[in-house]
């Protein structure tokens, strides 16, 4: 049997017993349910306003139902807040369960130069909070009367579960609807897959060497 064909077979038989890994089945959009949101403590000194007015939630941060959703600013919806000193901004803290390879950012954000947000810092971490990189977003501002989020491509954030953002604004003003992410889940073979795959290709490679 050619090595070519010795290779097929052996990829023939890890697939009829499901031992490789299928491909990933598409981006999927993170919000809430999906994953999670914290306030995080590096949030400088300054005021939340409204924002937690009447039993209100960071939640707030991560509940558009899809990337197209439109969202309208009132009270009840919108994240605002207000930094003691220039430079001061909000941290949040995302948690996504598992990892995940982060291709797009959708970020809603507010109308009005005077308060909108201008520059979002993320730093991403994989699910042994082991750091993978940081990243600056300068989000335009947000349509109107509806909020449409912005699409912002990432440069490839892979297995990425964890994931610190930093925003900041100028006026020292916070003010956004919403933030969402989309992804795949990260594949990952299972050891006794990684086993057998790996005995499989010494194999491979033993018969090349004999021919």
């Amino acid at each position: 049997m050619s090595t070519e064909r010795f290779a097929a077979a052996l990829c023939v038989s890890l697939l009829a017993f499901g031992l490789l890994a299928a491909a990933p089945a598409g981006a999927l959009y993170l919000n809430a349910p999906t994953i999670s949101v914290e306030v995080g403590p590096g949030t400088s000194p300054g005021s939340f306003n409204n924002t937690f007015d009447n039993g209100q939630t960071i939640d707030k941060v991560i509940d558009a139902p899809s990337a197209d959703a439109e969202e309208f600013h009132n009270q009840t919806t919108h994240i605002w807040f207000t930094a003691d000193e220039v430079g001061g901004g909000l941290e949040l803290l995302f948690d996504f369960g598992q990892g995940y390879d982060i291709d797009t950012l959708h970020f809603w954000n507010y109308t009005s130069e005077s308060y909108d947000v201008d520059d979002v810092a993320f730093s991403f971490y994989d699910p042994s909070n082991n750091f993978l990189g940081s990243l600056s977003v300068q989000p335009e501002l947000g349509s109107s009367p509806g909020i449409l989020a912005q699409d912002i491509a990432l440069i490839a954030p892979l297995n990425a579960q964890f994931v610190t953002a930093f925003l900041t604004g100028t006026n020292r003003q916070v003010d956004f609807q919403n933030i969402g992410f989309s992804g795949e889940e990260t594949i990952i073979p299972e050891p006794s897959t990684a086993i057998l795959l790996g005995v499989g290709l010494a194999g491979l490679a033993s018969r090349s060497r004999r021919r």
